[in-house]
């Protein structure tokens, strides 16, 4: 007698969100699984308070409210794929939309260098905006430039 088995691929369990541009399950607090298993008694409860995650798809960060937290295996969407794949083919089939991206993301990073220049390089709301700044600033220059 042969007895056949299969495993499925599963994603460890963790605290999850449910992304609110995409749809995507994302992690917003891993579980560690074998100390869980062990000791349940003694597992982490779900998050009490506010928690801010972002999205991988699209990097937008959201708040969510305590009770917007399940526990599950991460994944994205269907629509989200679905997106994905259209946006990949477009790109793929539009060289000059490429390139011109291309362009904006080299004047973009010039503009924020000299913006920069002798500021600590650190993650805060200042260099996010003048970054933010310098994307717009190419674009307006670019579209100056298209006429």
């Amino acid at each position: 007698m042969m007895v056949s088995v299969t495993s499925e691929l599963a994603l460890p369990t963790a605290w999850l969100v449910k992304c609110k541009k995409c749809g995507c399950t994302i992690n917003c607090r891993a579980i560690h699984g074998q100390s869980e298993h062990a000791d349940p008694e003694r597992a982490e409860p779900a998050p009490q308070d506010c928690v801010v995650v972002t999205c991988s798809c699209g990097w937008a960060a959201y708040r969510y409210n305590p009770a917007d937290v399940f526990k599950g295996p991460p994944g994205p969407s269907a629509s989200c794929q679905a997106s994905r794949s259209a946006n990949h083919a477009n790109n793929n089939n539009n060289k000059e939309a490429r390139k011109t991206d291309s362009v904006l993301l080299i004047a973009a990073s010039l503009i924020a260098a000299v913006r920069l220049n002798r500021e600590e390089i650190k993650s805060s709301p200042v260099v996010y905006a003048k970054i933010a700044d310098s994307i717009r600033l190419a674009e307006m220059i670019q579209a100056r430039l298209r006429g």
